[in-house]
């Protein structure tokens, strides 16, 4: 047992301090993207290591002997305890896409490698030089999904209407590379037939503008309501035709998923190695994505369990293929997506394998065995 041991999360932003990332109640509106985390949490906790966000031992709440900090995104608090010999900053995670606040830390990644022991990246380096400012080593990661297989209640439902998408309304900090602006035209488009339901948050108001962490709240709250102001007059005609198909926001993502047999699933940014939970979430429902993000997408998940939108001149061309596929080419579709989930190769995305690199994390920081 390690019961003298902590092992400290900082999270990726503050609204899952006190513990609220290890909360495992279904009321809870992120309640599906915290199951990887509440996994990792009890794994640990079964070996006798403590698990707790790092704001609550700055509250005294985490008495231990050593302690193993990891960063998920924030980048200030570990200056507190990096003198500590009590302490160990074992690992920082870039965690976002570095056009979503490009100035959170990719910045000062260079600065960060030297109190951290490892940098994480879930791409190579040289991708983010336009955003760095020193040299940076780091090692891959895969962002981890939450669940290891297909949801079989919300999978085998046959009963399912045309495409959806579900994102919030939200536009980069940058423009590099962004899908953001590419998602309101598929939206566009499919909304001249009504062939399209949006979910999602915002959608009523002007786009959230990301990349805004350092503008005091006042401030924030002035922006906002000149936008209202400006779209009365001009409003933009992407966000009207968004909001002609928008059906409001949904408690659970996977469930509304299941009820489609497409998905307009579009990452946020065009990066190698950047797959986030969109196209996993549409396996587990045994919805077919339409893809489009990482360009090194089939070096992870093989091109026949998707959509890949870069194959089409454009939605009319993506439109008549979706339009021309029989019942036996869906399921196939859908069959794929599943067995993919079963395999060997999403693997490295699965909750479990997440968990076993902090545990390896911990062993070679702290010298101990974990089994």
């Amino acid at each position: 047992m390690n019961s003298d041991l902590a092992l400290l999360i900082d999270p990726v932003t503050h609204h899952f301090e006190r513990d609220r990332m290890f909360e495992n109640s279904p009321r809870r509106w992120d309640a599906e993207f915290l199951c990887r985390w509440i996994q990792m949490r009890s794994w640990f906790q079964q070996r006798g290591v403590k698990v707790h966000t790092a704001d609550c031992y700055f509250r005294g709440e985490v008495p231990a002997s050593k302690y193993v900090f990891i960063s998920f995104g924030q980048a200030n608090r570990y200056k507190k305890v990096a003198h500590r010999r009590d302490f160990v900053l074992s690992a920082f995670f870039a965690m976002e896409s570095p056009i979503v606040e490009p100035t959170q830390y990719y910045t000062r990644l260079h600065i960060l490698q030297k109190h951290f022991k490892r940098i994480f990246t879930f791409t190579d380096i040289q991708e983010f030089a336009p955003f760095l400012r020193g040299e940076v080593q780091s090692e891959l990661f895969h962002l981890p999904y939450m669940y290891n297989s297909v949801k079989p209640h919300l999978w085998n439902n046959t009963d399912r209407k045309f495409l959806v998408m579900i994102n919030h309304n939200k536009v980069p900090a940058v423009k590099w590379k962004e899908l953001y602006t590419e998602r309101m035209r598929a939206v566009e488009f499919f909304a001249q037939t009504n062939e399209i339901d949006l979910y999602g948050l915002g959608w009523n108001e002007p786009s959230y503008q990301l990349g805004q962490m350092w503008v005091p709240g006042t401030l924030q709250h002035i922006s906002r309501f000149f936008q209202k102001q400006w779209q009365r007059l001009n409003p933009d005609p992407l966000l009207q035709a968004a909001r002609r198909v928008y059906r409001g926001s949904l408690p659970s993502k996977l469930e509304m998923l299941a009820e489609y047999n497409f998905a307009l699933c579009f990452d946020n940014v065009q990066m190698n190695g950047w797959i986030t939970e969109k196209i996993f979430d549409c396996f587990v429902t045994g919805t077919i994505p339409i893809y489009w993000g990482a360009p090194d997408v089939t070096r992870y998940i093989p091109a026949a369990c998707f959509i890949d939108m870069r194959q089409f001149s454009g939605y009319p061309q993506l439109r008549n293929y979706l339009k021309s596929m029989s019942r036996q080419e869906i399921q196939q579709y859908r069959e794929r997506g599943r067995e993919y989930m079963a395999s060997e190769q999403f693997r490295p995305f699965a909750p479990g394998h997440f968990t076993e690199r902090l545990k390896r994390l911990v062993e070679e920081d702290i010298g101990i065995s974990l089994s």
